[in-house]
């Protein structure tokens, strides 16, 4: 590599060091999966930490990268999120070393640094480096596992095939789908690896595979055999989503982080009008990146029928589960995809032969996607968690709440705050109506989590047409009305993104066959619980008034 190449290579790593230190800093706190995050990796070693890990639906890996990330820096916000920066910003150079090894003749060194830029500059990777989970590490890992594919397919040696195996036994402990991309990773390798090549020990290390994520079989098994949320919970497999797919991964406007859209056409289409800004900063990156992809294959090259088949057999595999309801599809799942689509981009390009044609693309795409990430109010850097937790704790402290006075949860338990309470030395008496104690809470009957989460929408059609719930009101009674004294206050705090229905949409939605068997669950039995909950305060106390904050709303009401 020449020198200039060594300097642009820099300079483009630290352009992605500084997009993703920009605003890293949310003053909206962490939302409900980054604080779960946080709070098994901050739990008592070895008992309650390896307790926590077992009870979650993801592998256990970077929950042991995190508790060693607190243990040297600290539990900070801001610290917790550079544990994502980190490898958000390795992963740069790693896929440009993956580039490299594709060995792309006289293009090597251009494709090597389109990589690196696209890697740079991806506003989906640009987000989850800015965010406490485990998909920035899952990305590099998943980049490691390819480079040292890419080694085994041009040099099967000893040293490779070992190195390739460590990385996919730490994709398997990182991502809980990750083994899926092993198995067909490790199976395209064998299959389209030249014969000669395959005098090497690459099935011992397949069975160096097997043998070392045993570990991890039951708890992939529990997982998979009885989930914790089925599609009626939370979000419904829609066809759209496989277009918002591509819009996240190859343009900076992001769709698919947590529930995508319910129509990809609506996007382009807005009232009947057309959606310019979609259409430009979304789909014309994302066709430039895709185009770009299909032509790497033009030269004809085994490596890139190796990595199709990778990506095709993993995607088909999500997509069979996620139509069989056994896990959302969402981007972020099919992540260690990722690498293979941005290094066919980077040999599409680099390929190419028309020089102004070639300069051309590169520079739109470079001009959409940074302006948008540097102006836009939706940008990756922008985007607020609107579910952060400490909005519904500054909005708590802005209506005046005291150590005294008694708040009601709704959707999350009460220690999901308590990391934002603490702060400020605030102990709420408080109570919750969540999504684990719900089926406890609501449902008249005998009824726990898992039952209500697999067959709710059978089992609770009746209760969201009662009036008069007795066990909801024994339940408001015993923890709050027989508690508040004259001039106590009184808080509940809702979840507007998951309760938005009134009691009369609400009814309206159970009376109607089709539109009960569309909307999930949740926003079903979350609506009835803040319904209720909120008629029954308003019978009982004074309302006062109410505050919104992001995704959060909280009503004050007092005993007068």
């Amino acid at each position: 590599m020449n020198k200039n190449h060594t300097l642009i290579l820099i300079l483009i790593i630290l352009l992605g060091l500084l997009l993703r230190l920009w605003n890293i800093d949310k003053p909206e706190g962490m939302w409900n999966d980054e604080y779960l995050t946080w709070s098994i990796a901050n739990l008592k070693f070895p008992q309650d930490f390896f307790k926590g890990v077992a009870n979650n639906c993801h592998a256990p890996l970077h929950y042991f990268y995190l508790k060693g990330w607190m243990a040297l820096f600290r539990d900070s916000d801001i610290s917790l999120r550079v544990s994502s920066l980190v490898p958000g910003v390795i992963s740069i150079f790693t896929m440009y070393l993956c580039a490299k090894e594709y060995l792309v003749k006289k293009h090597g060194e251009l494709c090597s640094l389109a990589a690196a830029f696209l890697t740079a500059a991806s506003g989906f990777l640009i987000y989850f480096s800015q965010e406490v989970r485990i998909y920035s590490l899952t990305f590099l890992i998943s980049s490691l596992v390819l480079f040292y594919s890419l080694k085994v397919f041009n040099n099967p040696s000893n040293k490779n095939c070992w190195l390739l195996t460590l990385f996919s036994l730490l994709l398997i402990f990182e991502h809980t789908i990750g083994f899926v991309f092993v198995l067909f990773n490790v199976c395209a390798l064998i299959a389209f690896m030249q014969r000669k090549k395959k005098e090497n020990n690459l099935f011992n290390n397949i069975l160096a595979i097997v043998v070392l994520s045993l570990p991890l079989v039951p708890f992939l098994f529990n997982l998979f055999a009885h989930p914790r949320y089925f599609s009626q919970w939370w979000a419904p497999f829609s066809w759209s989503k496989l277009l918002f797919y591509f819009t996240d991964l190859f343009s900076p406007v992001l769709k698919n982080i947590s529930n995508a859209p319910p129509s990809f056409l609506e996007q382009i289409f807005n009232n009947a009008a057309l959606n310019i800004g979609f259409i430009i900063f979304a789909l014309v990156p994302s066709v430039i990146c895709l185009a770009l992809a299909i032509k790497a294959f033009q030269n004809g090259r085994r490596v890139n029928w190796y990595m199709l088949t990778v990506f095709a057999a993993t995607f088909l595999t999500v997509l069979a589960a996620s139509l069989f309801g056994k896990i959302i599809f969402l981007t972020k799942y099919l992540i260690e995809l990722y690498p293979i689509l941005l290094l066919l981009v980077a040999v599409g390009w680099s390929t190419m032969k028309l020089r102004g044609l070639k300069i051309s693309l590169a520079t739109i795409f470079a001009v959409l996607t940074l302006f948008y990430i540097v102006v836009s109010y939706t940008s990756p850097v922008r985007l607020v968690r609107e579910e952060g937790q400490r909005l519904a704790v500054s909005a708590l402290k802005g209506m005046g709440v005291q150590n005294s006075d008694r708040v009601l949860y709704l959707y999350y338990p009460p220690s999901r705050f308590e990391k934002y309470t603490k702060e400020d030395n605030l102990f709420f008496y408080a109570n919750s109506i969540d999504k684990y104690n719900f089926p406890y809470i609501v449902y008249p009957g005998d009824s726990d989590t898992y039952e209500a989460f697999k067959d709710g929408k059978r089992l609770y059609r009746d209760v969201f047409l009662l009036k008069h719930n007795e066990k909801l009101s024994n339940f408001l009674n015993d923890n709050y009305w027989s508690k508040i004294n004259k001039g106590d206050k009184f808080f509940i705090v809702e979840l507007k993104s998951v309760s938005f229905f009134s009691e009369e949409r609400l009814d309206n939605i159970v009376l109607n066959g089709e539109q009960y068997g569309r909307i999930p669950f949740l926003y079903l039995v979350s609506s009835y619980a803040k319904n209720y909950a909120l008629k029954e305060s308003r019978t009982k106390l004074s309302y006062i008034g109410h505050w919104d904050s992001g995704s959060w709303r909280v009503y004050l009401f007092e005993k007068a």
